[in-house]
């Protein structure tokens, strides 16, 4: 895959695409096409536009120096906390406020509802708060007891 376009990084640290038809695109940004499911397989390499110049299905079969590139321009790009304990969730005007430690540090978010909390799949969730940020639980088997049992009451 890697033979058929270029990617690179610029002596100003930004991505640089040479498409397969030898094409320059200055100041690219991958984005996973799904960030929760398949964080490390399909990423879409966009212009400043926004429009696609090149999908790449599996990251890993780039040569060295473009994965490690994408790495660090979809690193600039990814805010996904992590949460690591739930210390409150209460009852707020409109929602729930939530106090918990990510692999961030401490935050505060409010949620609108219950539907805020999203199953990915195997003890995955992902916690949507009201200004759109996502808020990741890997496995929720990790979470400390009584993290746990205040998440139970929510989902």
């Amino acid at each position: 895959m890697s033979d058929l376009f270029d990617l690179f990084t610029d002596e100003a640290g930004r991505l640089v695409l040479i498409d397969t038809e030898g094409q320059r695109h200055d100041h690219v940004k991958p984005s996973r096409l799904f960030p929760l499911t398949l964080p490390n397989q399909w990423i879409s390499i966009q212009d400043t536009a926004g429009q696609e110049k090149a999908c790449i299905e599996r990251p890993e079969t780039l040569n060295e120096k473009q994965h490690s590139a994408l790495n660090a321009a979809l690193s600039k790009r990814d805010f996904v906390p992590v949460i690591r304990t739930i210390h409150h969730v209460g009852r707020a005007a409109d929602g729930h406020e939530w106090h918990v430690t990510t692999d961030r540090g401490p935050t505060r978010f409010c949620t609108e509802s219950d539907e805020s909390i999203q199953y990915l799949g195997g003890s995955r969730l992902v916690i949507i708060d009201d200004l759109n940020t996502r808020y990741l639980i890997p496995d929720i088997t990790e979470l400390d007891r009584e993290s746990r049992r205040r998440l139970e009451r929510y989902y």
